[in-house]
């Protein structure tokens, strides 16, 4: 599990690429019978995506009989190891079917993750998985250039606002082109991660997270309302779903 880091702009200057330490509705449309007498196709609830009050994106039956909830960053190595994971066994095991509703809200560590979030949150709740895996699954590609940031690079942003501090950093990190190779528009890029009112609301939400769940570190994760202990990874959360079923 990746420990939390005090948030704080600009408060080291580099990102080392360390190994970890310890809304609306995307619906498909409705499957047709394909001949009279058959069976309908099942529901594919992987498809069907919402935005949270809280701030994350559910993805399947909202009546589930599991509710997961994970809490992750988008630096974390672990919370990339478990999106693998999730892709693998998860959805297509237990969301799909409707038996797991699976929720991701995001989860600070550092300013990269600022970047990574708006960005991601930014698509709306229909293209956020697959911002997810376009953010887990290119991981070292995205976070790499941020390890070679200067204090030279960093300095002039130190007095500027919260969210002009997070599009310098993410300019100077070639975030845009990150971005861009996957069809973001640069206003559209510059737009979502200098929003400041939405900065604002991930660290209230996340502050939130941290009273109500003592969160020490990502992936942490919750289950029909209560915190999973000792749980960081596939393996470890498999059994405790099974056992909630």
């Amino acid at each position: 599990m990746t420990k939390m880091l005090k948030v704080a702009l600009l408060f080291s200057g580099t990102l080392a690429l360390v190994a970890c330490d310890s809304g609306t509705s995307t619906a498909a449309p409705a499957a047709k019978t394909e001949a009279k007498g058959s069976a309908p196709a099942a529901k594919d609830w992987t498809t069907v995506v919402v935005e949270t009050p809280e701030g994350g994106f559910r993805m399947g039956n909202p009546d589930a009989r599991v509710k997961l909830v994970e809490f992750a960053s988008f630096t974390c190595s672990h919370c990339r190891d478990f999106h693998k994971e999730a892709e693998a066994k998860l959805k297509p095991d237990y969301v799909k079917s409707g038996q797991v509703s699976y929720e991701y809200r995001p989860f600070m560590l550092n300013i990269y993750d600022f970047a990574a979030t708006q960005l991601a949150t930014c698509q709306g709740p229909e293209k956020f998985f697959t911002w997810a895996g376009e953010l887990f699954n290119n991981h070292d590609a995205w976070i790499e250039p941020f390890t070679k940031l200067t204090e030279a690079d960093i300095t002039p942003l130190r007095n500027q606002s919260m969210g002009k501090q997070v599009l310098g950093l993410a300019t100077a990190g070639k975030f845009n082109s990150f971005a861009a190779a996957r069809g973001v528009p640069r206003a559209k890029f510059d737009a979502c991660l200098s929003d400041e009112a939405k900065i604002e609301a991930l660290t209230k939400r996340q502050q939130a997270a941290i009273d109500a769940y003592q969160i020490q570190g990502t992936p942490t994760f919750v289950l029909n309302g209560k915190k999973v202990e000792n749980a960081a990874s596939w393996a470890q959360l498999q059994p405790k779903i099974a056992e909630a079923l």
